[in-house]
């Protein structure tokens, strides 16, 4: 997605990683921790900060808590939160990296030839020279989504489906994150359905719909 570019290169649609630590006591939306990682949404131009939606930490996803009480003590899950963090105190992350998930063309260079859901499994040495514009050679596990038996599509685990195969990083459409390595977060879902991958995927239901029986 095209965006606006702040000075040190930074646009909508990075993904990054803090790399150093800030606590701001009078904003949370100003605090963050070494190793909390996500997506800038918001990069103006001639600035020196931008919006980050943190997606986890550590490495893992949606990994946060929002404490409703202290006293006896109850959090809630949460699923990513928002910063404004110092274009100084981030690294942005390759776009695509070994156990990422994401969605390919399956028939790479034709958007209309089909799409599926694979794992990332590792990055393939070039023997050749690089084929410009088409980014690095990956091996992908391709996964499918579990038939109807298991309820509706939003909760149907994923899981392998035949032999690894080889894409390049030109054939991905968009990185998607499964919970436990099964289940497709909601902020996935959506993306799938807002680039219209949906139903290459087999998630036949539009977004409200997809928890339903």
């Amino acid at each position: 997605m095209a965006g606006s570019v702040c000075p040190e290169g930074f646009k909508q649609g990075d993904r990054v990683v803090v790399q150093v630590h800030r606590h701001n006591p009078h904003c949370h939306e100003e605090s963050y921790k070494v190793g909390e990682h996500g997506v800038v949404t918001h990069a103006p131009e001639m600035s020196s900060t931008v919006t980050v939606r943190l997606d986890g930490q550590n490495g893992k996803q949606g990994n946060y808590f929002r404490v409703e009480t202290v006293q006896p003590s109850f959090n809630i899950p949460v699923r990513h939160r928002f910063v404004v963090a110092s274009i100084l105190h981030l690294k942005r992350l390759p776009e695509i990296m070994v156990n990422d998930y994401a969605v390919f063309q399956t028939e790479p260079g034709n958007p209309d030839g089909g799409h599926f859901l694979g794992r990332v499994a590792a990055l393939l040495p070039e023997e050749d020279e690089q084929p410009e514009g088409q980014g690095q050679l990956f091996t992908v596990q391709p996964l499918q989504i579990a038939g109807p038996d298991y309820g509706p599509p939003a909760i149907r685990p994923w899981a392998k489906v035949g032999r690894p195969c080889q894409r390049r990083e030109r054939a991905c459409c968009c990185r998607v994150y499964l919970e436990q390595g099964m289940y497709l977060r909601d902020i996935s879902q959506e993306e799938i359905f807002r680039l219209g991958l949906a139903q290459d995927l087999g998630l036949e239901l539009a977004p409200k719909a997809l928890m339903a029986g």
